[in-house]
Formats: C-alpha cells, sequence, structure tokens
C-alpha cells in the first residue's frame, strides 16, 4: 500500500530524527519502512494503518492512502 504524497509531507514535517529510534517512537515505523515510504515505495497495509492513526493523533484530519 502507498502512502498518499500529503501524508509523506506531514510526516517530514513531523521528522525529529532519522534513526530507528526517533522513527518508532515518533511513527511506530523502522529506518528501512522510513526508506520506503519516502521513496513512493508501497508498506504492507498493517504499517500504513498504524502509521496513519499516529499521523492522525499529531495533525488531525483526514489522511488516506495513494491507492483508496
Amino acid at each position: 500500500m502507498q502512502l498518499d504524497p500529503e501524508a509523506v509531507a506531514l510526516m517530514q514535517r513531523h521528522l525529529d530524527g532519522r534513526t530507528d529510534e526517533r522513527l518508532n517512537a515518533r511513527f511506530g515505523i523502522s529506518y528501512n519502512t522510513w526508506r520506503k515510504i519516502a521513496a513512493g515505495q508501497g508498506v504492507r497495509s498493517s504499517v500504513a494503518d498504524r502509521l496513519l492513526a499516529r499521523l492522525s493523533s499529531l495533525d488531525p484530519g483526514p489522511r488516506r492512502c495513494a491507492n483508496d
């Protein structure tokens, strides 16, 4: 599942470091997952769902996957 570019941009605004520790604490993802997302590649739907839920708590508003 590929994330919407707006969601990726929001992640970049809230990113406070690109280490496994920072990415996991902020978004619940690994550095490798971040690299896939930043490159526009797909991730598992369970990862995308968890990530979109975390983004909603940081910045309420509609979020979706690019595939929707």
